[in-house]
């Protein structure tokens, strides 16, 4: 436990937010301390297609009750935080939500390279 706790605090140190509480409002996104987060490819189809909804479920039963560590890596044209997102240090991957699935599926390369940085 002690273990975690300083992983923890190497993690917010690197830049990283940790112990956030956050919900998912889609697959894909979650809110963590009213910020918008896209988790960087993780790819999840919408709420009103098929398994958008079952991909909600899951990616919230992760985060739901647990201290949730974010890694900006840049801010989409939306405005959204793209970022990795680790609960209890592992980091939230494609198979947790389902399978790939949406506007992203089509992209064989990783999407949010190349955005902007986000101000720290």
């Amino acid at each position: 436990m002690r273990a975690v706790a300083i992983l923890l605090g190497l993690a917010a140190a690197a830049g990283a937010a940790a112990g956030e509480r956050c919900i998912a409002i889609d697959g894909d996104t979650l809110v963590c301390s009213r910020q918008k987060v896209r988790l960087t490819n993780v790819y999840a189809a919408e709420l009103n297609q098929s398994g958008g909804a079952a991909a909600k479920r899951r990616l919230q039963s992760l985060v739901s009750g647990r201290d949730v560590t974010v890694r900006p890596l840049a801010t989409d044209r939306y405005g959204r935080l793209i970022a990795e997102v680790y609960v209890n240090g592992r980091r939230i991957e494609q198979a947790d939500v389902g399978p790939r699935a949406g506007r992203g599926s089509q992209w064989s390369l990783p999407r949010h390279v190349a955005l902007k940085r986000p101000r720290p």
